[in-house]
């Protein structure tokens, strides 16, 4: 198994929090958080410290990986960690978070949309005396889902 370092390191080697604190550029009291929400368990506690194995240290690497590049809760995080005893195949959970996050991209790209129609006004001066702004604002407030229905003449 690689160690913290890289290189090759018996299984049972058991590493101090402060060590797997440093090498993943956390604090510890991420990882005690960690522990109370039930995502890792220090495989070891004596002299007043936790002490984490190779496999721990793993699923530690696995969370800050999905935290980072998938952009996860810990709660989507820790269905992946399950693994196949979840509810949920790991499949699914990715899934079910590839449509969410296209979800939000779409209504972030609603949203810059309405904001790039703001900057078509052409009443430089202010914003507030612009007709256009002034339509979106009060189309804004009857439509209950202002940002799902942007008009054609916005998105061209």
């Amino acid at each position: 198994m690689t160690s913290l370092s890289g290189h090759e390191e018996s299984a049972d080697a058991l590493v101090a929090i402060d060590a797997v604190a440093r090498r993943f550029g956390i604090r510890s009291s991420t990882l005690r958080y960690y522990e109370e929400r039930g995502l890792i368990e220090p495989a070891s506690r004596h002299a007043g410290r936790r002490w984490y194995g190779q496999a721990e240290i793993r699923r530690l690497a696995v969370i800050r990986f999905w935290q980072r590049n998938g952009l996860m809760s810990l709660d989507v995080i820790r269905e992946l960690l399950d693994g196949p005893s979840s509810q949920m195949q790991w499949q699914q959970v990715v899934q079910r978070h590839i449509d969410e996050i296209q979800a939000q991209v779409e209504q972030l790209q609603r949203v810059q949309a309405h904001i790039a129609q703001s900057l078509s006004c052409q009443y430089h001066e202010s914003l507030n005396e612009c007709p256009d702004y002034e339509r979106m604002i009060w189309e804004d407030i009857d439509n209950p889902n202002p940002v799902a229905e942007i008009p054609h003449s916005i998105t061209g």
